[in-house]
């Protein structure tokens, strides 16, 4: 067996694909909310929460993915076009984000704030499934597990102990069974037991957006 058929077989990327979903799924709600005029302050809330987790998602792929993959990546410079290209498209996001912030802070949930919110869903979910079709493979062929563990710990440690509390029923928040089922099984037991008994049961009891 090769070392890149065991890198690949190691490394568990139900995470990436659990957190598009989560992002993808917040800005349908947020843009249906928006539109009908839904509570502001349940608007911002929501948007807030958001606007966090893709920070926190997209600095760790900056800082602790694309270079580490990137320096596997000498003399494939097709490849590497695929991680500029991601790094274009955070960029895009960035502005695209910048402006319905802007719009949320100033007017709140009002039917202006939809069309900001279209523009952005449509570029993030264009720019996760890149990710998934064109980056992914590479991670899974090139990467160890300690490597990706790596870009993981690095959100962990922004989210922090008690923010987990509020991030892993945001992230399973609408989720099929078998998500769950792949989320919860590479997280260690004291997390799963937490997350059942604790926080989703907080996370539904408390204000969100729902759809």
């Amino acid at each position: 067996m090769s070392t890149t058929t065991e890198q690949r077989k190691r490394v568990d990327t139900s995470f990436m694909y659990a957190v598009h979903a989560a992002f993808e799924r917040d800005l349908r709600r947020i843009g249906t909310h928006a539109a009908a005029g839904t509570d502001v302050a349940k608007v911002r809330a929501g948007w807030d929460r958001f606007k966090t987790y893709l920070h926190i998602h997209h600095t760790a792929e900056d800082t602790h993915l694309w270079p580490v993959l990137r320096g596997k990546l000498v003399g494939r410079p097709g490849d590497l076009g695929i991680l500029e290209q991601m790094e274009i498209e955070h960029t895009g996001l960035t502005a695209l984000l910048d402006a319905a912030d802007t719009e949320v802070i100033a007017r709140g949930a009002t039917g202006r704030l939809a069309p900001r919110i279209e523009a952005l869903a449509a570029n993030l979910t264009t720019h996760c499934r890149h990710e998934e079709e064109l980056a992914l493979p590479l991670v899974e062929e090139l990467l160890s597990t300690e490597e990706w563990n790596a870009f993981g710990n690095e959100q962990r440690r922004q989210v922090g102990f008690k923010g987990a509390g509020t991030f892993f029923p945001w992230l399973l928040d609408g989720a099929d069974e078998e998500m769950r089922a792949r989320v919860l099984g590479v997280v260690p037991p004291p997390v799963r037991l937490l997350y059942r008994a604790v926080w989703k049961p907080r996370y539904m009891r408390g204000p969100r957006l729902e759809g």
